[in-house]
């Protein structure tokens, strides 16, 4: 499940809550936490203040409680919880799985399940309401229709079957490929 992983997990950008006008661009990847912060000041007479950053290695960024809170402060609690389950390798492979995958898997989800997870996040929110995607989920359950109808099993059930030797009936699991 690696290698579904990118070398970004994360990327974000926001301002500073009022008054401040700064501006901060937040990059976690496999390996760190990048955090940029560009001052903006509308005072002509000061000097040109340049962008500077933060940028730690996982296990130093948990460490860094100071850190954390200025983070907290700046991109709010649900962000540094985000943060901090990457930073100890709790995944979301769900959210990064190939649209095809997640189509197929929805696939099996009658509307209201499909109307729920829509909920869940931007991504899922964004698939779920796009015409291609109630198209794809048509074909898709067209075909396990089709199937249904002409007396053939989908390729994911298999028959019952008797063991020869015990006489026992034997069936492979009904699921899905997970």
């Amino acid at each position: 499940m690696t290698s579904l992983l990118q070398e970004t997990l994360c990327e974000v950008h926001t301002q500073a809550p009022p008054p401040s006008k700064d501006f901060h661009h937040l990059t976690v990847t496999k390996s760190e936490v990048l955090w940029k912060i560009w001052r903006i000041t509308f005072r002509p007479n000061q000097e040109k203040i340049l962008p500077w950053a933060v940028k730690k290695l996982h296990k130093d960024f948990l460490l860094d409680e100071q850190l954390q809170k200025e983070m907290q402060s700046i991109f709010g609690k649900p962000m540094l919880d985000y943060v901090i389950n990457l930073c100890q390798e709790h995944y979301d492979f769900l959210i990064r799985m190939p649209d095809s995958l997640i189509v197929h898997i929805l696939s099996f989800l009658n509307t209201e399940d499909i109307r729920q997870l829509s909920k869940t996040c931007k991504r899922f929110w964004k698939l779920c309401n796009t015409e291609e995607f109630w198209e794809r989920i048509q074909k898709l359950q067209d075909k396990y229709t089709l199937d249904a109808q002409t007396n053939r099993l989908p390729a994911y059930k298999k028959p019952l079957k008797v063991n020869q030797r015990s006489g026992h009936l034997m069936q492979r699991k009904q699921t899905t490929f997970f």
